[in-house]
Parts: C-alpha cells; structure tokens; sequence
C-alpha cells in the first residue's frame, strides 16, 4: 500500500469515529445519557489517534515529501494550522469531560465541541482526499518508496499502539446508545 493510500484508510477510520461523534453529540443535546466511559474513549481516539498518529505521520512525513518535491505548500499550510485547530476542539472536549466527570454542568459545552469536531472531521478530510488523489493520479511524489518504507514502520507501530483503538471504535459503534 502507498503512503496515499494508507493515509486514505486513516481517513475511512476517521469517519467512522466522526459518526460516533455526531450520535454522542445529538444525545447530549437531547437531554439523553451517553455513559461517560464510552465520551472518554472517544476523546482517546481522537487524542491517540486522529491528532497524534494521523496527524503526526502527515506532518512528519507525507506532507515534507509532497511540499518539498510538488509545490503544494500553501496547500500543506493549510492543513498543519486545521491540525493544530483540530487539537484545541480536542482539547476543549477533555477539559468539558473532566468538569463533567467532576459533576459539573457540562454537558451543553461538550456537545458543542463534539459537534465542532465532527464538522472538523468532514471538512478536513475530505478536502485532504482531494488533494491525496490528485497527488495519487499524478503520481507527483516521484520518490514514494522512501515514504513507503517510512509508513511501513509507521503502521506496524500502529498496530502495536493503536490497534486496542480501533477495537474500541467497533465497540463504541456497536453501542446500544450509538445504534
């Protein structure tokens, strides 16, 4: 699988969270219960996966390859500042969490960072697929193989450490809340 590639099926992985997000978030804004054990796994995955891993393999590696050899730096500009946006709504999100945990009332700023970060989820990555594909159908990044290896070591480290992750986004799917 291609550096492209590979980046694409963390995409399918995020939109898979990013529904779980909007059903949590429509729950919290009806009034209804969505248990806190499963509000804190999705804040890991999002932490653990979405803005350190993901993000940190586009930015560590992908995207200094594809700017370096491709002219696309406004482009790759663009996504590292909606990265660094998308790790403040996470971070809004824990902190909204904790005062919950702490019997605060919460719950209305929860569900609205929820919210933001499922529209952050929709709006980035689709506008990264597109620029994914045309880098993929113009095979502009001429050396992939050096990232391809550099991805290879990247997702078997995945695997080690955000394998269990992934297992949890199926669980969170199969919620009887989520259903």
């Amino acid at each position: 699988m291609s550096a492209t590639e590979d980046l694409l099926q963390d995409h399918v992985l995020i939109r898979r969270l990013q529904s779980v997000i909007e059903k949590s978030y429509t729950m919290l804004y009806q009034g209804r219960d969505v248990p806190f054990g499963d509000l804190l796994k999705i804040a890991d995955i999002i932490e653990q996966f979405v803005d350190q891993f993901h993000h940190g393999k586009e930015e560590t590696g992908y995207f200094a390859e594809a700017e370096s050899r491709d002219h696309y730096s406004d482009e790759i500009r663009k996504f590292v500042i909606e990265h660094e946006f998308g790790r403040r709504i996470a971070r809004r999100v824990r902190i909204h969490l904790e005062e919950l945990l702490q019997g605060k009332n919460a719950r209305e700023p929860l569900a609205r960072y929820l919210k933001t970060y499922s529209v952050f989820i929709l709006d980035h990555t689709s506008k990264e697929d597109r620029l994914f594909t045309e880098i993929k159908e113009k095979r502009s990044l001429s050396d992939e193989e050096s990232l391809r290896k550099q991805f290879d070591h990247m997702r078997r480290d995945r695997m080690r450490r955000t394998g269990d992750l992934v297992q949890v986004l199926e669980q969170l799917e199969k919620a009887e809340w989520a259903a």
